[in-house]
């Protein structure tokens, strides 16, 4: 009931807000919930990012796991299990949701179906629902809720499974730039570096 088109401009608004950032940082909590686990899974810490192309999630909890895209990979270190993924950084909407936001330019019409999901929570914002073109994504949708500025508050991915990883962001604080070696990753001594195919 003209919907759609109020979530498309809600889209291009988003679009004109992300083409300002050139960086920023903010305070991040993760939620990962799916089938096989037997209750939601949560971490937190802080987020990098400086566009395009390199991100880095430092997390407090729990502590000393890292993920980092320097712009042509992705690399993610987990102390408990001493090791490190490394993968080639996903260059379309092939990634796992979070790569949208990496991108030297966003053009969401070209790359996704656009329509209104349901609200997360009561009182919520109405969050954009995108659903890739042509499928064949680690994910079947995407549930993006923005604040006044139209920056992005918080980003549901779901999988085909109906497992779900939900980040929300606060304190988000803009950037004009942020220090290069927060985008490289050194592995600790010991630690195998293991490549995942894409």
């Amino acid at each position: 009931a003209g919907g759609t088109g109020g979530a498309i401009s809600e889209a291009h608004l988003l679009e004109a807000a992300w083409e300002q950032i050139s960086g920023l940082v903010a305070a991040f909590t993760q939620t990962v919930e799916s089938p096989a686990l037997p209750s939601p899974q949560v971490e937190s810490g802080t987020v990098y990012l400086l566009r395009p192309g390199r991100m880095r999630w430092e997390y407090s909890h729990p502590r000393g796991k890292l993920a980092i895209a320097d712009g042509e990979r992705t690399y993610l270190y987990l102390p408990e299990d001493r090791q490190a993924l490394v993968a080639p950084l996903p260059r379309d909407a092939s990634g796992g949701g979070m790569e949208l936001l990496l991108r030297s330019h966003l053009d969401l019409e070209r790359d996704f179906t656009i329509g209104w999901g349901e609200p997360a929570e009561a009182g919520g914002g109405r969050p954009l629902r995108l659903t890739p073109r042509g499928g064949g994504g680690d994910y079947r949708e995407l549930l993006l809720t923005t604040d006044a500025d139209h920056l992005p508050r918080t980003l549901v991915v779901i999988d085909a499974l109906g497992g779900r990883i939900t980040y929300r962001f606060s304190d988000i604080r803009k950037v004009a730039s942020l220090d290069a070696g927060l985008f490289r990753f050194t592995p600790p001594p010991g630690v195998k570096l293991q490549r995942v195919r894409p």
